[in-house]
């Protein structure tokens, strides 16, 4: 568990990222926000590198909400479309909250290559959202009866996460409201189109 103070400043940094983005955030605003002196920081994290770093290897606390959905629709309880529907309201919550820092690490290569090697070192990484976050949920859905056992689980965790995205990327990108048709119409007609071939009238 990190220390007190380790948690303020990853707390503060990402504060400030999402308000003013990566590049405009500098190592003595992120400690003067946390209560904490600079070479705290430092001590830390090593510098404004290993902090971003840190940072990006992190459950935000929409990923953990989204992990959260499994708990909250158990797969073959209930009704799938409803169960979707929460899967796609969190995963797209998770990626307007994600992308600004991933961007971040888009914008720079090393940063990038330290992300990468801190998720090959702790088995992380966005390819967990796609198997266990997603397919993994699907495939409890496929066994318990809800879908049909012709569908492809991963595909269409690709295409719903994909999806969701998407919407997060053009949100944010283009502006709010850029998007045709409310947000849970959306969702609705996305899960129609990609898991409705597959739900049987009458699950068991």
């Amino acid at each position: 568990m990190p220390s007190p103070a380790r948690q303020r400043i990853l707390d503060a940094a990402l504060a400030l990222i999402r308000e003013r983005g990566i590049g405009r955030v500098t190592t003595k605003e992120i400690a003067l926000a946390a209560g904490a002196a600079e070479g705290s920081l430092f001590k830390n994290f090593g510098d404004k590198m290993g902090l971003l770093t840190e940072l990006l290897s992190q459950d935000l606390p929409e990923n953990l909400a989204w992990r959260a959905v499994p708990a909250e629709a158990p797969p073959g309880r209930g009704d799938l479309a409803a169960a979707l529907v929460l899967f796609m309201e969190r995963a797209i919550d998770f990626y307007a909250a994600a992308l600004p820092l991933v961007a971040g690490s888009f914008a720079d290569r090393e940063l990038l290559r330290r992300q990468q090697e801190r998720n090959r070192e702790r088995g992380t990484g966005p390819q967990l959202a796609l198997q266990a976050a997603s397919a993994d949920y699907l495939r409890g859905w496929q066994e318990s009866g809800h879908l049909d056992a012709a569908a492809d689980p991963y595909a269409m965790a690709v295409a719903l996460c994909g999806a969701a995205l998407m919407y997060a990327w053009t949100d944010q990108l283009a502006g709010a409201g850029q998007v045709p048709g409310s947000r849970g119409g959306l969702i609705r007609a996305l899960i129609a189109s990609v898991a409705g071939p597959y739900m049987p009238n009458s699950a068991p």
